[in-house]
């Protein structure tokens, strides 16, 4: 008989995000500061001790492979690696957030993966220990195992919690195509970038709680390597529709907007034309209550 648990994958964007080198390792050290969104995806994993390790991957999204290429299948092989345990592993994954659209769908599916073999095996890690397993397999799942919002340095597993952006909505839009996380950085480094902003500005605008400021202070490297124009042009639409500030998430390629009332943004939802427009808002609620938190979202 196998225990199951079924757990929110929360999306996140980058208020800011900026490569500050790269390692001898290939990976890249990154000024990160994380925000948790209320969009997300619903993970079922189930676990049954066995003599042998049975990994399988169930989806209803096509796009997502359901194999050993999937960051949910290398979470709970890592997972049960790290325990020293055999069992069989079923994950369902019923997605929401949109696929290569820079708001971390794999990464928060493997990090839902991590914590919910954590709870059916009795929590033998602490969240600590969770992240620096999740550092393993990605510099999101960290941020996505902690969630709410954090300042995120070295390769995503040096965090600092911080105070999110509040009182808002957001309108997230995915143009018609994708990018690829591995070419973005590929670019990068083909044509690394000099003379960039730091996040202190923004940090501050956090701190005190001034929502305008803070979103005229977002920042992502990623919008000056690639479809520069297209990036311009959503961003433009948003801020023309009622957006306080307006950033590529991730290496996109969904760019969102800050709004200060869920009105504005369900209007400006329903004039811009793109394939996936999502109105949706920041998570800043304590993790006991996550489970509980009421999600205001809607699809267009």
């Amino acid at each position: 008989m196998s225990d199951t648990v079924t757990l929110p994958a929360y999306a996140k964007i980058n208020l800011f995000l900026d490569i500050t080198g790269t390692l001898p390792n290939g990976y890249h050290s990154l000024n990160n500061v994380m925000q948790q969104i209320a969009l997300h995806d619903d993970v079922t994993v189930s676990f049954e001790e066995a003599a042998e390790t049975v990994i399988e991957i169930a989806c209803d999204d096509p796009q997502i492979p359901c194999n050993e290429k999937n960051i949910a299948h290398k979470a709970a092989k890592l997972f049960l690696s790290n325990t020293g345990t055999a069992g069989k592993v079923k994950v369902e994954i019923k997605k929401s957030i949109p696929v290569m659209a820079g708001l971390g769908g794999s990464s928060t599916d493997g990090a839902a993966v991590l914590v919910g073999l954590n709870r059916l095996c009795g929590k033998p890690f602490s969240q600590r220990s969770l992240e620096e397993m999740g550092a393993a397999l990605g510099a999101d799942v960290p941020f996505c195992i902690r969630g709410n919002c954090a300042y995120c340095k070295g390769i995503g597993e040096q965090m600092t919690d911080i105070r999110g952006i509040e009182n808002c909505s957001l309108l997230i839009v995915k143009p018609d195509f994708s990018n690829n996380t591995a070419l973005a950085y590929g670019q990068y480094d083909k044509n690394p970038i000099k003379a960039r902003p730091e996040p202190e500005k923004l940090l501050n605008a956090l701190k005190n709680g001034n929502l305008t400021e803070a979103a005229g202070e977002l920042y992502n490297i990623f919008e000056l390597l690639d479809n520069v124009q297209a990036m311009e042009e959503i961003k433009q639409a948003l801020t023309n529709a009622g957006a306080l500030g307006a950033a590529l998430s991730g290496s996109g390629s969904a760019v969102y907007g800050i709004f200060s009332e869920r009105k504005t943004a369900l209007s400006a939802a329903d004039k811009l034309d793109y394939p996936v427009r999502i109105v949706t808002e920041p998570v800043n609620a304590d993790k006991a209550d996550k489970t509980n938190l009421s999600i205001t979202l809607e699809k267009f």
